[in-house]
């Protein structure tokens, strides 16, 4: 008897071990920027966004291409996260746009758009609480990158 407890804990026990590590294991490798974002693919770019007036991080910008379709998320961050400030996020290419914009505490998007033979450029606006446009980057500064 003492023999049969002994192997029915041990069993036990390696039991719990693997079915630990496949439940954290995935969760602890997956991107979080992916697991986020709503958009398909894989992260290509990545931009941190800056407030004008105080110099601090306050959003980053992720574009990701699934061989088909570009697609952008902008993640609030620092003083800005969980704040519902307006936002406002278009993704462009020479023929198109597809935006989001309104009141967000943690992102914008997803905004996707067909990208096979085209380029694109993304455009990120933010806003502080008293309504003062803080943010306005466009990615790349001028003309289209990121052909698919």
């Amino acid at each position: 008897m003492k023999g049969l407890k002994f192997t029915l804990t041990r069993w036990l026990a390696s039991a719990a071990v693997l079915l630990g590590v496949a439940v954290v294991g995935p969760l602890a490798t997956a991107p979080a920027a992916s697991a986020a974002s709503g958009c398909a693919g894989t992260v290509v770019d990545s931009v941190k966004h800056y407030d004008y007036l105080t110099g601090a991080h306050v959003a980053t910008s992720y574009l990701y291409w699934d061989g088909t379709y570009n697609c952008v998320i902008a993640n609030k961050t620092g003083s800005y996260y969980g704040v519902s400030t307006r936002m406002a996020l278009v993704l462009m290419r020479s023929d198109a746009q597809q935006g989001d914009s309104g009141n967000f505490s943690y992102y914008a998007g997803p905004v996707s758009l067909y990208g096979k033979g085209y380029c694109v450029a993304w455009e990120l606006d933010m806003w502080n609480t008293n309504g003062v446009n803080t943010v306005q980057d466009r990615v790349p500064a001028g003309g289209y990158f990121h052909c698919g």
